[in-house]
């Protein structure tokens, strides 16, 4: 019997992936990073699942500002601020910086608050008087002196006749229409028309730390009095004194947040650190770190002791010292105009990308990104266990139905090393109730090819074989309807050309 010789075939190649990264928009991602997508969730990561749909708690109308505090979920809406729903006066229809100290809620650049939990609206914060007034030594008679209190330091005005008289100073006493001060503190007379004022700074950014109200205005940086948040001109020599100091920085402060034990004050380029106890021993120091983005003031957030920022270059993970960049797979992108919210595992993150609204989530632990949907919220908020987003015309808050979310996820490029052939997939996927799979190729001299769409996956495995593609480069887009887990994909390529199938 003649001896023949033996012809081997060309075996495909099957290569599985069975773990999901996160986002990866870099050139060089990970076979198992995703490069786009919609309605993806981290919980199930290193497997890739679908994240609920959003429910809509109400219709808004040109909303800027949502905040949870005291129980309470605050937004504004048309003009007005609202509490838990209910009206509680006119507001600047603008973004607002608002801050909550004990019960009171303070709004900038009004600078007006409100007691939460109670039923009045909301009340200056700066107290004013003008007219003709009474010095004595030590005194200073008004025709009212409503909204003052024992201890405000007050600036007086105005004074033509006796201009020493001009100063702030800090009420003792308050003895019906008299506010009583220091010995020695005026010189007697009468002035027929003074203004007398308790001043508030008009701060362009707002925190609390350690029972004070921080902000920055101008080139300076301040705090209110130890307690009082009505009184930032008190300086008599006491820890409980308010503090202001101007920085050498070039440059508008861009935010304000508060750290384990420093409050920080951000620009651009540099952050300055305040440290110390008291106005005797604050020290401001200057950090040259990046800053945060102008523009993206909201986009500052404290989870644990770690104090997250959005900087021109990204995302910041900060926890003394030099902070970390985390945001390096999110690509070379600009964004504009980011917000972020938390509830302690996570973050979201919503902005102009190019131009163009995202909303992202970033998983602490797991350290990855992914997508969510292309809405540009104007701030989170998370409130009663639950995830808010408010749009201008919509507040928003955490669902938990998945059976009617549409998803997709877009995986590659995969590489080759020489031109092959994609013959086949496999996607091995979990699926809850009833749900719709269909998968799309494209590789780098075409648009997207549909290979496959399901009806209804009763047992989760679908096996998709697809018509012969050639090229150095693949794309795989992953699409459907419904809870669907993915839990692996097997790409089956033949490492030569058609004609040696």
């Amino acid at each position: 019997m003649a001896d023949y010789p033996y012809l081997s075939g060309t075996s495909p190649a099957r290569t599985r992936t069975d773990s999901f990264s996160g986002l990866d928009r870099r050139d060089r991602a990970s076979a198992g990073a995703v490069r786009d997508g919609l309605h993806l969730s981290t919980d199930a990561l290193p497997a890739l699942r679908v994240c609920p749909t959003d429910e809509k708690v109400q219709d808004l109308t040109a909303c800027t500002d949502l905040l949870s505090a005291c129980g309470c979920l605050i937004w504004t809406s048309g003009g007005n601020l609202y509490v838990d729903g209910v009206n509680k006066g006119g507001v600047r229809d603008e973004k607002h910086q608002m801050v909550v100290l004990g019960k009171r809620l303070f709004l900038f650049p009004e600078k007006q608050y409100l007691t939460l939990g109670e039923s009045g609206g909301l009340q200056n914060m700066e107290a004013r008087v003008v007219g003709g007034a009474t010095f004595t030594d030590d005194s200073l008679e008004l025709t009212t002196t409503k909204g003052f209190s024992v201890g405000d330091g007050v600036t007086i005005e105005k004074c033509t006749r006796y201009p020493e008289n001009n100063k702030t100073a800090v009420v003792r006493e308050i003895d019906g229409n008299t506010l009583i001060f220091s010995e020695g503190c005026f010189t007697a007379g009468t002035e027929s028309a003074i203004i007398v004022t308790r001043k508030v700074p008009d701060l362009d950014f707002v925190c609390e730390k350690d029972n004070r109200l921080w902000g920055v205005h101008d080139n300076a940086v301040c705090c209110s009095v130890l307690g009082d948040p009505l009184n930032w001109m008190v300086y008599e020599g006491l820890a409980t004194d308010a503090f202001e100091a101007e920085v050498g920085t070039d440059g508008a402060f861009t935010g304000i947040a508060a750290a384990s034990s420093h409050v920080l004050c951000f620009k651009e380029n540099c952050v300055h650190k305040i440290y110390g106890a008291k106005p005797s021993n604050f020290q401001v120091q200057v950090s040259s770190i990046p800053g945060v983005q102008a523009g993206c003031e909201r986009a500052i957030r404290n989870v644990g002791e770690t104090v997250y920022w959005w900087a021109r270059d990204g995302l910041m993970a900060y926890g003394g010292g030099i902070p970390d960049r985390l945001s390096a797979p999110l690509g070379d992108a600009g964004y504009t105009d980011m917000c972020m919210g938390e509830d302690g595992h996570k973050l979201w993150l919503s902005g102009l990308r190019d131009g163009q609204p995202e909303t992202l989530v970033y998983d602490i632990e797991q350290a990855a990104f992914l997508p969510v949907d292309s809405r540009k919220a104007v701030q989170f908020a998370y409130h009663d266990g639950a995830r808010y987003l408010a749009e201008e015309t919509a507040l928003w808050k955490t669902g938990t139905d998945r059976k009617n979310t549409d998803f997709a996820a877009v995986f590659g490029p995969f590489r080759q090393t020489s031109p092959a052939v994609l013959t086949g997939l496999t996607i091995l996927a979990d699926c809850v109730g009833e749900c719709t799979l269909a998968c799309a190729v494209r590789t780098e001299r075409g648009d997207w090819m549909p290979v496959w769409a399901s009806g209804r996956l009763s047992d989760g495995r679908a096996r998709i074989p697809v018509p012969a593609v050639r090229g150095m480069q693949f794309w795989l887009r992953v699409t459907g309807r419904g809870d669907v887990t993915l839990q692996s994909i097997v790409r089956i390529l033949h490492p030569d050309g058609p004609d040696d199938l």
